[in-house]
C-alpha cells in the first residue's frame, strides 16, 4: 500500500510532483511492483482525479481514503479495508519518500518473512522511519485509527514487536518541504520508469523450436531475461493461471491447449516493460499483426500465437508471483 497526500506544505498535490520529470507516486509504485510484494495499492483523497488517472496509467488499483482531511489514519483504514482475507500483513509507504529502491522493500519483506508476527519498521542511521510492516493480526486495531499519526501510536503500544531494518539513509529522504527538494543537477534515480513484466513462450512455439529466436529478439529489444525457467503446466495450475476467463466459452480449450505440452516461463525487466513486451509480441491474432512482432512471425493462429505477456504491471506482479519466489529473480 503506498500513501499519498495533498502535500500542504509544498503548496499542492505533493505525490504528483515531478521529480526529474516523474512523479513522486509513481517513483514509489514502480519501486514496490519490482518486489515480492502480492498487491499494490494507492490510497488517494476521494477527489483526487489527477491521482486516479496516474494508478490508472500505471496499472495499480487506486484507493479512496474516506476522510483525508484527518491524515494518515484515514489512508491506513482504507488500505486495511482493501486488504484480501488472505493477507498476511500490510506494508505502507509513503509518495514523499521517492528514493527507496526495490531491494530496500524486498529486505522489510526478507525480516517479516523470518519472523511473521513482527511488526517490521525501517530505520535510517539508527532513527525509525517509513516503511513500515504491519502483520494481519494487527488490522483490528489499525481500523481503529484515528488522526495524523497513521500507525505510529500502534507501533508505540506494541514495541516489543517490533523489528528494526537498517536502510540507506539517502534512501530514506523524506521530500516532505520545499527546503527538501534537491538540486536541479542532484543525481536523482534512474529506474523510474524500470518495470518487470512476465512472459509465457506457448506449446505451440516451444514445439516448433522457436525458443532461441524468441528470445533473441526479447534481448535485442533491450528488455532483460532476470528469471526463465521450462514447466510443464497440469490442469490445476493452468486453470488457476487462467482463472480470470474461466466463465469464458474458449476456457477449456485455452487450458487444454496450455497443457499439451512445456512452456517457457519468464520475467522480463526494462524501462516501460509491460509496454515494450506487449509491443513486441503484437496483436492476439497473428493476422493483423504488425510485421517483425513475435506474433506475426512465429504465431500459428489466434489460438496458438506464441507467447504472452502481462498486460497491465499489476497483473505481471501477480503473474509473477505465481511462478517465481523472490530468490528466483536475479539482478543483472
Amino acid at each position: 500500500m503506498l500513501a499519498a497526500g495533498r502535500g500542504r506544505r509544498m503548496g499542492g498535490a505533493k505525490h504528483l510532483r515531478p521529480l526529474a520529470g516523474v512523479p513522486l507516486a509513481e517513483r514509489v509504485v514502480r519501486a514496490l511492483l519490482r518486489t515480492s510484494a502480492a498487491r499494490v495499492r494507492l490510497v488517494l483523497a476521494p477527489d483526487d482525479a489527477a491521482g486516479r488517472a496516474l494508478a490508472t496509467r500505471i496499472g495499480v488499483a487506486a484507493l479512496a481514503a474516506e476522510d483525508p482531511d484527518e491524515g494518515r489514519a484515514a489512508s491506513v483504514r482504507a488500505a486495511v479495508r482493501a486488504a484480501a482475507s488472505d493477507s498476511r500483513g500490510a506494508l505502507f509507504a509513503l509518495a514523499d519518500q521517492p528514493f527507496l529502491e526495490p531491494d530496500d522493500f524486498e529486505r522489510l519483506f526478507d525480516a517479516f518473512r523470518a519472523e511473521p508476527g513482527a511488526i517490521v519498521r525501517a530505520e535510517y542511521g539508527g532513527e525509525p522511519g517509513s516503511p513500515v510492516l504491519f502483520p494481519a493480526d494487527c488490522f483490528a486495531e489499525l481500523l481503529l485509527l484515528r488522526g495524523r499519526e497513521g500507525g505510529r501510536s500502534l507501533v508505540e503500544r506494541r514495541r516489543e514487536r517490533v523489528r528494526l531494518v537498517s536502510l540507506p539513509p539517502e534512501h530514506g529522504r523524506d521530500l516532505d518541504a520545499p527546503e527538501d527538494w534537491p538540486a536541479e543537477s542532484a543525481p536523482l534515480p534512474s529506474a523510474a520508469h524500470m518495470e518487470r513484466t512476465f512472459s509465457i513462450v506457448k506449446p505451440d512455439a516451444v514445439r516448433g523450436r522457436k525458443l532461441g529466436a524468441i528470445l533473441e529478439a526479447i534481448e535485442a529489444s533491450g528488455l532483460t531475461i532476470v528469471a526463465t525457467k521450462m514447466v510443464q503446466l497440469d490442469q490445476p495450475k493452468a486453470e488457476g493461471f487462467y482463472a480470470v476467463h474461466k466463465e469464458r466459452p474458449f476456457f477449456k480449450d485455452l487450458v487444454k491447449f496450455m497443457t499439451s505440452g512445456p512452456v517457457l516461463v519468464s520475467v522480463l525487466e526494462g524501462d516501460d516493460a509491460v509496454a515494450r513486451y506487449r509491443k513486441l509480441m503484437g496483436a492476439t491474432d497473428p493476422a493483423k499483426a504488425d510485421a517483425g512482432t513475435l506474433r506475426k512471425r512465429f504465431a500459428t493462429n489466434i489460438e496458438q500465437n506464441a507467447v504472452h505477456g502481462s498486460d497491465s504491471l499489476e497483473n505481471a506482479q501477480t503473474e509473477i508471483a505465481y511462478f517465481f519466489s523472490a530468490t528466483e529473480l536475479v539482478k543483472r
